[in-house]
């Protein structure tokens, strides 16, 4: 009789531990954030405490994961604010700017030269001479712009709030933007799910309303794949 609790202890985990991430959605399983770690580590602990304690339950299981994952969904909602964004997911930041390594950002990430190399290797490339711009992300990855390499991209709105970080990136200021969004036709960033911005091709946007808009090209949503979206 224990083994078989055991067993059906294992497979309510697995089930909701894998509820758990359609929940949270697929990009979590792509790319590690803080939150994502401690949800790894508090996920393990809740399920394997219950399997090996006997006077626990296959109904603690499946009320602790609900628990956790209405919590982590309201993480989740507070993280539309910019600012509390930035406090839980962290923020991009460039350890090489033109070609310059910023020693700081080194010193406060607690990131070695050694270390570093490796993440370049690991994106092929080998030598200092070879990088413009290096960017660590916030899932500890780099993001390398080789030299004669065309220009990144920024995203200067996310999900209907502009990017201060970016615009620092980019040297540009939010009035800038604003007007960049007034001149597609929208009031502000509300409207928008995403707005990218590559220096020499131009504006990608997409509203919340599903219209693309490509540099001078529109798509509207009922024509995105040739269907009518009801």
């Amino acid at each position: 009789m224990q083994y078989f609790d055991i067993a059906l202890k294992l497979i309510t985990g697995m089930v909701g531990i894998l509820f758990f991430l359609r929940v949270a959605g697929k990009a979590q399983m792509a790319q590690l954030t803080p939150l994502d770690t401690v949800s790894a580590f508090v996920i393990g602990a809740l399920v394997g405490g219950v399997i090996y304690n006997p006077d626990m339950r296959v109904w603690h299981i499946l009320f602790a994961l609900a628990v956790w994952t209405a919590f982590n969904l309201f993480i989740r909602f507070c993280m539309r604010s910019a600012l509390l964004r930035r406090i839980i997911k962290g923020d991009s930041v460039y350890l090489v700017k033109n070609g310059v390594l910023n020693f700081k950002v080194f010193k406060r990430n607690s990131l070695e030269m050694e270390q570093f190399r490796l993440l370049l290797r690991q994106k092929g490339v080998f030598s200092m001479f070879d990088v413009d711009d290096v960017r660590f992300e916030t899932n500890g990855s780099v993001t390398v712009s080789e030299v004669g390499k065309m220009a990144e991209s920024y995203l200067l709105v996310n999900n209907g709030a502009i990017v201060d970080s970016t615009l620092m990136h980019c040297n540009r200021t939010r009035d800038w933007v604003l007007s960049r969004i007034k001149h597609y036709g929208y009031n502000g960033p509300t409207d928008l799910f995403c707005l990218e911005w590559t220096p020499g091709t131009g504006f990608y946007l997409v509203a919340k309303n599903g219209d693309v808009r490509r540099g001078t090209e529109e798509i509207l949503a009922e024509k995105i794949g040739g269907e009518v979206l009801n």
